[in-house]
């Protein structure tokens, strides 16, 4: 396996990560001498504030291509998320039900490194889940409506369609999806031919969408594109998995773990790193 691994951070990062995990910087954690989304992507670095990390997910292509191109395995984590082979704490978050919480002080290196390492796994994922409101389940659409601005999602989804990256046809599936990977394609470990067919198709949607909708918005609601991509990433890498394993194309009806072992074998743990005295989890944080 030769796997190309790296931190995506608008910040100073939370975590020593192990050596064999790269640091790419966004925003103001951009310095002289680091590896920089102004000089990796630069036509992204003005568009960091609608797309949130999802601009350093096209700058880490970019760095695989130009650096690691013999990569068999895609890596990405946060300044203070990644995804582990194991759980770690047993702290589930309270207000994220698919996500422990850890203490700073409980992540020595060599654990690190080891809960890390997807081992023989060509995948290893944020545990998926259900989405949900109080009165009944939840699709793409109809969360994204609840709680972001509808129109980003249909645009997002129509340009997608132009570019033959949805088929016209699943476009009813893809709204009614209601299992999402958290961080879709840029959180966790990913094959990497699938990888960077997935992001250099998700990269061209995202460029169409920042020419034809410049928008601007503040607070959550700013990483539009990104929110966008995480849905269409989570999207592709479900039906990916469920097709390889003989699962319906448009697999909603299948449920996320029914009709295959993928969810056994690649599925690993969602962590947020705390500092040792913090509360366990605030939204927005």
């Amino acid at each position: 396996m030769v796997l190309a691994y790296a931190c995506v951070t608008h910040g100073p990062r939370w975590v020593q990560y192990p050596p064999w995990i790269s640091t790419i910087c966004l925003g103001d954690a951009q310095v002289e001498g680091a590896l920089n989304l102004r000089d990796l992507a630069p036509e992204w670095n003005a568009h960091h504030p609608v797309l949130g990390g999802t601009a350093g997910t096209f700058a880490l292509k970019n760095l695989v291509a130009t650096r690691t191109p013999a990569a068999t395995h895609v890596g990405l984590c946060q300044y203070r998320k990644f995804v582990s082979n194991a759980r770690i704490s047993h702290r589930q978050a309270p207000s994220y039900k698919v996500m422990d919480v850890v203490a700073s002080r409980d992540l020595g290196a060599d654990r690190l490194a080891a809960v890390m390492a997807p081992g023989d796994r060509d995948f290893l994922l944020a545990h998926p889940f259900t989405l949900s409101n109080s009165r009944k389940l939840d699709d793409y659409l109809g969360q994204f409506s609840r709680v972001h601005h509808v129109e980003d999602l249909l645009r997002f989804s129509a340009e997608a369609v132009e570019q033959q990256v949805l088929d016209k046809a699943e476009l009813e599936d893809f709204f009614g999806e209601d299992v999402l990977v958290p961080g879709g394609v840029e959180l966790g470990v990913y094959a990497a031919p699938f990888w960077i067919a997935t992001v250099t198709a998700i990269e061209s949607v995202t460029r169409a969408c920042v020419r034809r909708y410049p928008i601007a918005r503040s607070g959550y609601a700013a990483r539009a594109w990104g929110f966008c991509a995480e849905r269409l990433g989570s999207y592709l890498l479900l039906r990916h998995l469920r097709a390889s394993e003989g699962g319906a194309r448009h697999p909603r009806r299948l449920g996320w773990g029914r009709g295959g072992h993928w969810a056994k074998r690649f599925v690993g743990q969602l962590n947020l790193v705390v500092h040792d005295d913090a509360p366990d989890y605030a939204i927005g944080s």
